[in-house]
């Protein structure tokens, strides 16, 4: 019979222990800091390479301020300086492209927004 209390008291234990993490897990998803930056290109000839150049070092400019500075000792910041990085250049992937197709077609728009974690 002690074992069987025993049993149900571990599995309980087991189950709050899980249902905490979950509910850490879900703490810190919510608890997530979006930033973004805008950037201007509306002065930029999208049509031509110079403008092109121009538009990707200004993504590339808004990457890094969007994901700031990190301590290079700690390496929970690095590694959520490199999860940044990566977030905001396919965020400013995406940008380029839909900025492109806007150019192209004759109606761009003023800014590109970019989204990091």
């Amino acid at each position: 019979m002690s074992n069987s209390i025993f049993t149900k008291a571990l599995c309980t234990a087991a189950a709050i222990a899980v249902t905490a993490t979950g509910f850490s897990a879900s703490a810190n998803a919510q608890s997530r800091i979006v930033r973004t930056a805008a950037v201007e290109y509306a002065d930029l000839d999208l049509n031509s390479e110079d403008g092109q150049a121009t538009l990707q070092g200004r993504l590339k400019g808004a990457v890094r301020k969007v994901c700031g500075a990190y301590d290079s000792k700690n390496l929970s910041d690095m590694q959520d300086h490199r999860i940044c990085m990566s977030e905001a250049n396919s965020s400013a992937q995406r940008a380029s492209v839909t900025i492109m197709a806007a150019a192209r077609s004759g109606k761009p728009s003023e800014t590109a927004m970019m989204i990091s974690n």
